[in-house]
């Protein structure tokens, strides 16, 4: 049986309570948890760092769900990351190019993040809008490419938006649950086929 783990970034404040992530977070769980041996953290509860290298060096893949601050992660979330992403246990300086030293190579990645901003606003091939026609993925790419570094390869990534407006839980939830069943249960993300299969998801989202 693979391992996944889930990893909730969300932060609770007066603002914003954190709901709507940690309901997609549950989500992830109860719809992988037949197939997959899951691990969880969540970051605001506390960590240790040794535990969590060992939770990465277990797992096949790891699921990141966060909401988006600024365009940015959460600054829990990178604290995480600064901490748990040690050298000599995620990478390594290499004699090849910039970037070829990860040391967690074979495993996966995806993220599934929450926005304040309408989907309209992204991929939409208006260099005059917000995000002058980038997708959501473009957006990510520090995180992305933070876990690419490490030697993670990317999955299908997954988002909600619009959540503080006009939120739709429901909608992403289903949505979500598709998501999910399509990347880690309709196909074998870890066997080389299915992989390019999973990939050509990302284009043609559910």
């Amino acid at each position: 049986m693979k391992t996944l783990l889930l990893i909730l970034g969300k932060e609770t404040n007066e603002f914003a309570k954190g709901n709507y992530n940690q309901g997609l977070f549950e989500i992830a769980v109860e719809t992988l948890q037949a197939r997959y041996e899951i691990l969880t953290t969540i970051v605001e509860d506390g960590y240790d760092v040794p535990e969590e290298i060992a939770k990465f060096k277990q797992a096949d893949a790891v699921i990141f769900q966060y909401p988006v601050y600024w365009f940015m992660m959460p600054p829990s979330l990178k604290q995480y990351i600064d901490d748990v992403y040690a050298y000599g246990e995620f990478f390594a300086f290499s004699d090849g190019e910039y970037g070829s030293g990860g040391l967690m190579n074979g495993k996966k990645f995806m993220l599934s993040t929450t926005w304040n901003a309408p989907i309209e606003v992204f991929n939409n091939n208006n260099p005059n809008s917000f995000f002058e026609g980038r997708a959501v993925e473009d957006v990510l790419l520090p995180m992305r490419k933070s876990q690419e570094y490490c030697g993670l390869e990317e999955l299908p990534h997954f988002s909600g938006h619009n959540i503080i407006k006009n939120p739709q839980f429901e909608s992403d939830k289903e949505r979500y649950i598709r998501h999910l069943t399509k990347v880690f249960l309709d196909f074998h993300p870890f066997r080389n086929a299915d992989a390019q299969k999973i990939l050509s998801l990302a284009s043609n989202p559910g």
